[in-house]
């Protein structure tokens, strides 16, 4: 089997388990799985400073803090001559955003709200914050990476992007906005839209 059927073959698995959690979950107010062991394990360590450190985290996975930094990242692509590493990071996290409120719309999974630490509106399935993290993330660094050789550096920003993305997700679960299952769902459907996202426009950016 080819890298290219490989790659299907597991993004096909992805999406039925995916699909699998999501029908377990419809319309739901309760926990599936480790969701509720998981919950009451961190929430029964909760800390006041904790708590802030946390605030603090999930912001780099909201709006307020993609849009700044996406400014910040656009004079670097027009300096490489890339504008189509823009549109790609453009289309990964305004389409992940619009994939994640169809989802949560289908699904209607009511939010933890035993566990909530922090006032959050909305649909609970899948996390946006873990999954837009995951596409806008991943994307940036896949762009910042590309003519980039070391592999030192490579393995360094590659742990740092998924080190980032994965403290959001946990502070997701530690402020009782999102189950567990949320946060890994919403961390499995952003990096194939990720992926797929990139590979089809892999050959119009520039080497």
């Amino acid at each position: 089997m080819n890298k290219n059927n490989r790659v299907i073959t597991l993004s096909i698995i992805a999406i039925i388990i995916f699909m699998a959690i999501g029908i377990n979950v419809k319309g739901s107010k309760e926990g599936i799985l480790f969701d509720v062991k998981v919950m009451d394990y961190i929430h029964n360590r909760t800390t006041p400073s904790g708590i802030a450190i946390m605030k603090k985290v999930t912001y780099f996975g909201s709006a307020y803090f993609f849009i700044p930094i996406g400014i910040l990242v656009l004079p670097i692509m027009v300096k490489k001559k890339n504008p189509n590493g823009i549109i790609l990071l453009l289309l990964s996290t305004l389409g992940s955003y619009g994939l994640n409120a169809l989802l949560k719309s289908i699904f209607i999974r009511t939010r933890p709200l035993k566990y909530l630490l922090i006032q959050q509106g909305g649909y609970s399935f899948p996390s946006g914050h873990a999954m837009v993290s995951m596409a806008f993330y991943t994307t940036m660094t896949y762009l910042l990476l590309k003519n980039e050789d070391r592999r030192k550096v490579k393995i360094t920003s590659w742990t740092i992007n998924f080190t980032v993305i994965a403290l959001i997700g946990f502070s997701r679960i530690y402020l009782g906005v999102h189950w567990p299952t949320d946060v890994l769902m919403g961390y499995l459907i952003g990096y194939i839209f990720y992926y797929f996202v990139t590979r089809l426009f892999s050959r119009k950016l520039p080497s």
